[in-house]
């Protein structure tokens, strides 16, 4: 009996003291002083936009520098292009570095087979 009125006498004194309602004060409290999600998530968009825009841009460089490489300077241009595509694949531009790459390895490749063979039947 002694728990039981103890027990009663606790429940009491917090019901009197305010000691739950102080408990949701601080939480509330607490959750006005956290940083705000939205904000954070704006910024990061933000930022990922940024990447994204520049992995396109330098997509399109590599690009250039790919179909440039089928005509001149095939291991300097295509090796680049390569280079480049990766990087632009790596920043978010899947399609033109996948592109660049295969476009520079490609021309590469090409002049180095084909540039002994010339010479090897001439």
């Amino acid at each position: 009996m002694g728990e039981k009125h103890r027990k009663r006498k606790m429940y009491e004194w917090k019901r009197e003291s305010g000691f739950h309602e102080k408990d949701e004060r601080d939480a509330e409290f607490s959750a006005e002083l956290a940083a705000s999600p939205s904000k954070d998530r704006d910024e990061n968009r933000k930022e990922r936009d940024d990447v994204q825009s520049y992995g396109v841009s330098l997509g399109w460089i590599a690009l250039a520098f790919a179909v440039a490489s089928w005509f001149v300077w095939p291991i300097l241009l295509g090796l680049t292009a390569a280079v480049l595509g990766f990087v632009a694949y790596r920043q978010g531009s899947r399609a033109l570095g996948i592109w660049s790459m295969t476009l520079g390895l490609i021309a590469a490749c090409t002049f180095l087979v084909l540039i002994p063979l010339y010479y090897a039947f001439t």
